[in-house]
C-alpha cells in the first residue's frame, strides 16, 4: 500500500528507500492511513526540500524502531493517531520532541502497545515544547522530582510578665516570658528541583513554567504531605550544592534583618516536597518517551 501512496507524491531516490524490504513493517502499519486520501496535502508539503528531508529522516527512525517487532506484531496505526503524527514529521526536527511523537507512533503501530495510544497523546504532545519533552527523557525512570521551597518565618513577641505579686512574707517575682503573639511565613524561593541543573535546557530560565505546564497537562502533581526515604540524597545535593550559594545569600540577609529588627525575630527554613508522575503520566511516559519493551518497576 506504501507504494500506492509514493505514486502521489514527487518520487525521487529518498522515497525510493521507503520502498525497500526494511520498510515492510512501515507499510503494513501506515498503507491504510497512505490509501485513505486524508493524506492528500501531503505532498504540497513536499515541494518544500527541508519538510522532505525531514519527513526522510523521521520515518527512517520510525522504521528503525519497527525493525524489532516481529511483522506477525505489526498491526495498523489507528486513523486519530497515525494522522496528526504524519503530519508533524515533515517539520519536526527538535530531537527530543520529536522523538516523543514517533514513540507514540510506534507504540500505535503493534498489538502489544497499541492499547497505550491514548487519543489525549496528542493533545498532551503538541502542548509541550522541546525543553520540557527534555525533561520527561530525563525524569522518565524516575519515579519523584524532589523540590524544594524556601521561607523566611517572621516570629513577634511581647513582654507578658505581670506586674510582681506581693504575699504577707515576701514579693513573690514572675519570670519574664515572652510569648508568640504572631507567626507569618514568607514563600522567598520555590521551585527548586535542580532540573536546570540536571537536565541541559535551552531555556534553563524558564523551568518554573516548564513544571506548571507539566503539571497543568495532568503529567505530574505534587505532594506537600510526606517525603519520600530514597529522595533524601537528593534533597542534601539541593540544599548544598545546587542552591548554596542562594540560600547562603538569603540566611546571611535574615541575619541582617534580625539585627535591623531585635524585637522581631526571623529565621529560614525549608520545606520538602516532591512531583510525583500521576497515573496519566505514567502512560504518557510510556507511550510517547520509553522504547518499546523499555520498563522500570518504580513507575
Amino acid at each position: 500500500m506504501l507504494d500506492k501512496f509514493l505514486d502521489k507524491i514527487p518520487t525521487d531516490k529518498i522515497y525510493e528507500e521507503l520502498l525497500q524490504p526494511s520498510f515492510k513493517n512501515v507499510g503494513e502499519a501506515l498503507g491504510t492511513l497512505f490509501s485513505l486520501g486524508n493524506l492528500i496535502l501531503l505532498p504540497l508539503k513536499f515541494q518544500d526540500q527541508k519538510a522532505r528531508l525531514r519527513f526522510d529522516a523521521n520515518l527512517k527512525r520510525y522504521a528503525k524502531k519497527l525493525e524489532e517487532s516481529q511483522a506477525e506484531d505489526i498491526c495498523e496505526v489507528p486513523p486519530y493517531v497515525g494522522l496528526p503524527i504524519i503530519e508533524k514529521l515533515t517539520y519536526l526536527d527538535q530531537q527530543e520532541l520529536s522523538e516523543a511523537f514517533i514513540n507514540l507512533l510506534t507504540k500505535a503501530s503493534t498489538k502489544n502497545t497499541v492499547n497505550l495510544a491514548h487519543p489525549s497523546f496528542i493533545m498532551t504532545l503538541n502542548n509541550l515544547c522541546a525543553d520540557e519533552a527534555k525533561i520527561l527523557f530525563h525524569y522518565k525512570n524516575t519515579e519523584s522530582i524532589p523540590r524544594l521551597d524556601l521561607y523566611v518565618q517572621k516570629l513577634e513577641v511581647k513582654d507578658t510578665s505581670p506586674i510582681a505579686e506581693s504575699s504577707k512574707d515576701n514579693l513573690v517575682p514572675m519570670w519574664n516570658t515572652l510569648t508568640p503573639v504572631e507567626q507569618v511565613q514568607t514563600r522567598i524561593a520555590w521551585n527548586l528541583t535542580g532540573v536546570e541543573a540536571f537536565v541541559k535546557l535551552d531555556f534553563p530560565e524558564n523551568v518554573d513554567v516548564y513544571i506548571e505546564n507539566l503539571e497543568k497537562l495532568g503529567i505530574v502533581a505534587l505532594e506537600k504531605e510526606v517525603i519520600l526515604k530514597k529522595d533524601l540524597e537528593t534533597f542534601e545535593q539541593l540544599e548544598h550544592k545546587i542552591y548554596k550559594q542562594n540560600i547562603a545569600k538569603t540566611e546571611k540577609w535574615v541575619d541582617e534583618l534580625n539585627e535591623k529588627h531585635p524585637d522581631t525575630k526571623h529565621r529560614l527554613f525549608n520545606k520538602k516536597s516532591y512531583y510525583y508522575f500521576t497515573e496519566y503520566g505514567k502512560m504518557f511516559l510510556k507511550a510517547c518517551i520509553k522504547e518499546i519493551g523499555e520498563t522500570n518497576p518504580e513507575v
